[in-house]
């Protein structure tokens, strides 16, 4: 009887320690640049189907001011965001964040992504790559 709880005891040790939450996963980050533009996405999911996207757009050119409102679009085979009216901090970067629940649509670390930045009657097109 004592060696059937330790051999019990043992295999439930064994399966708890294979479900144990690691909430430290390794980000995926795609980085791109264009000849007025350096973007990076920064894409973190946890195992409880959460996925955090820090997405970050930096001015490359010296008149930070002269770029006005940002219109940006985002895509992926599993998800897009964009935004109207984004500005620039006065170092020529913006950033934003967001966390949804995403199930099955997850940006994979081979996933395509795709930016598209118009501003001041300018586009340009930038696909990003996984470091």
């Amino acid at each position: 009887m004592k060696r059937i709880l330790t051999a019990l005891s043992l295999v439930i040790i064994l399966v708890l320690s294979g479900c144990t939450s690691n909430n430290s996963s390794k980000p995926f980050i795609f980085t791109g640049e264009s000849d007025n533009w350096s973007v990076e996405l920064k894409v973190t999911q946890a195992e409880d189907d959460y996925e955090k996207q820090d997405f970050t757009l930096q001015y490359k050119g010296q008149d930070v001011t002269s770029v006005g409102e940002i219109t940006y679009n985002v895509t992926t085979k599993a998800s897009s965001f964009s935004a109207n009216g984004a500005t620039l901090d006065e170092n020529g970067i913006y950033t934003d964040t967001s966390e949804s629940n995403v199930s099955n649509a997850k940006v994979t670390e081979k996933s395509k992504v795709d930016v598209n930045i118009e501003w001041n009657n300018q586009t340009e097109s930038i696909s990003l790559k996984n470091k």
